[in-house]
């Protein structure tokens, strides 16, 4: 398996989750790793402006970390066509150590397999005298099994209609038009099996025509080879020029793609017996081969967690993966790990803080890029300073990554936020799953959405439908409450709106009147600072 290390936020990411996992990739990378970012879910508005402004792209999307075909070090697809003849897919397969070969069209789609056991087969089966041109077998095909030369290649040849026969009787009745001839230095013999317009004439020990008959060959549109072998021979070997696509296995291939779950490709494997098996791409191109030995060693894809360390908020398939290390700035949560690993947890405003002090520990300096994109998650995550959570790190990291990445912090974070926060055709559930998490407290699931604004009052109208897009998602989940916090980035308060359990304890713990579903709760910027070790003590409250 590839030693790929995949780096991810969590779901739902926002600024800091997917800016970290890019900047911890490219330190991996620059120390000897192979790394990627990746995301699990959609990119929000304020994400995707600081990619855009950076130059930087998006890091792929994915839902699984479960270990697939594509993540094997698979072997080399050795495709033939289907004119191929017998003889040349053995020689290619005795020279390379395979037992079948993908046979592929024009379009290199998959279109049959050809393996040893089919050109075993077909040298037990009684293949009738006229299986060149049942097998539509190409002349060059026949030239090149015989290891002959031309002596005379119309421009139109003959099809050949007929059967295989030897010239060896004067009984000119046994030779027929359209049939392949085989003969010897008998000038009679060639010269009959000429006039009775055979399709192709085969002379061996390298004979030769005289100039008299060549030109009656031309004339007739005969074909003429001459090879070295003997009559026997050239008996003997003629069917290996049938092109494999006469004898490939068309039906009922064992085939897979690229996404193809181990597991399954496992088992899949169990139920045939098959040496090697093609691997298809999207469009069914074939893109290599694999084996049983591939499935040998360990395939646990290796993955580092940045922003979380709460198993409800990582990839979904979280327990098929090799934990490597963890980088967050939140509470110690629930994910656990077969054996020790590095966990790099510190109380800063950002992981992107983190990252950053990773950087400099290790004496390398980020690209130009990934520090603009670190002092995007800072500003983001800390809210340019005015979050509770931001500390005198957050400040010295975001000002010694500013200058690495030669940005007017004001001016970008004005431009950032206004990106961000812009309601402009945005629907309800656009909004709640710009920035989601759920928690969990004394087993009850909370989840928690937040909503950045520079103008509170542009929410009323679609409040209404904010309310039933999250009493939808409690009454179909298997959570107890939804928390929207709609937060005034300058105004440095946020309205709370709460649907379900714990809204009066919760308002309660922030000395706040509620009204309805809602309260309005000042200096409250922080989710993970502020709100959620309220609502615990809110949840603790209402058992």
């Amino acid at each position: 398996m590839k030693n790929k290390i995949y780096i991810t936020g969590h779901k739902n990411p926002d600024t800091d989750s997917i800016a970290s996992a890019i900047a911890l990739a490219e330190l991996k990378n620059k120390t000897g790793h192979q790394a990627e970012p990746i995301r699990l879910g959609d990119i929000n508005r304020e994400t995707a402006f600081v990619l855009n402004y950076f130059g930087v792209e998006a890091p792929r999307l994915k839902t699984s970390i479960t270990p697939q075909i594509r993540d094997l070090d698979m072997d080399g697809a050795y495709c033939v066509n289907p004119e191929l003849s017998m003889a040349g897919a053995m020689e290619i397969m005795q020279k390379n150590n395979m037992s079948s070969l993908p046979v592929v069209d024009g379009e290199e789609n998959l279109v049959g397999i050809v393996s040893l056991s089919n050109i075993a087969a077909s040298y037990m089966e009684i293949w009738d005298d006229r299986i060149m041109g049942r097998s539509d077998t190409g002349l060059e095909n026949i030239k090149d099994v015989l290891k002959g030369r031309w002596l005379h290649l119309p421009e139109v040849p003959r099809p050949l209609t007929g059967k295989m026969a030897i010239k060896a009787i004067k009984n000119q009745n046994l030779i027929e038009e359209g049939d392949v001839v085989i003969v010897g230095d008998d000038v009679d013999d060639q010269k009959a099996s000429i006039e009775k317009n055979v399709s192709l004439l085969i002379l061996t020990i390298s004979t030769e025509l005289d100039e008299n008959l060549l030109a009656l060959a031309k004339e007739r549109n005969v074909a003429v080879i001459s090879t070295g072998l003997s009559t026997f021979m050239v008996a003997r070997i003629l069917p290996q020029a049938v092109p494999v696509g006469h004898v490939m296995t068309k039906e009922n291939l064992v085939v897979f793609h690229k996404d193809d779950l181990i597991d399954e490709v496992r088992e899949k494997m169990a139920e045939s017996r098959f040496r090697s098996y093609p691997v298809l791409d999207d469009k069914h191109r074939v893109v290599g081969s694999i084996s049983r030995y591939h499935l040998i060693t360990d395939l646990k894809k290796k993955i580092i967690l940045v922003d979380h360390n709460e198993r409800n908020q990582s990839i979904d398939d979280l327990d098929s993966a090799e934990i490597l290390q963890i980088v967050d700035h939140h509470r110690v949560a629930n994910v656990a790990t077969a054996s020790p690993i590095y966990f790099r947890n510190e109380p800063v405003g950002s992981t992107a803080t983190i990252v950053s002090k990773m950087y400099f520990e290790n004496g390398i300096v980020p690209s130009k890029r990934v520090a603009g994109l670190l002092c995007a998650a800072i500003i983001s995550d800390t809210l340019l300073f005015r979050s509770p959570t931001s500390t005198a790190t957050d400040r010295y990291i975001l000002d010694k990554m500013s200058k690495i990445a030669a940005l007017d912090v004001e001016d970008f974070a004005m431009k950032m936020f206004k990106a961000g926060t812009g309601l402009e055709g945005r629907k309800p559930e656009e909004l709640l799953n710009t920035d989601v998490k759920n928690f969990t407290f004394d087993g009850r699931v909370v989840r928690i959405s937040q909503i950045f604004t520079m103008d509170l009052e542009s929410i009323a109208s679609v409040e209404a439908e904010l309310k039933a897009a999250m009493e939808a998602y409690i009454q179909k989940e298997d959570a107890s409450s939804y928390v929207l916090m709609i937060t005034d980035i300058f105004s440095e308060l946020s309205e709370v709106i709460v649907v379900g359990d714990f809204k009066e304890a919760l308002a309660r713990q922030f000395g706040a009147a509620l009204e309805g579903d809602k309260f309005t709760a000042k200096g409250l910027l922080s989710r993970k600072k502020q709100m959620v070790p309220k609502l615990g003590a809110a949840v603790s409250e209402s058992r």
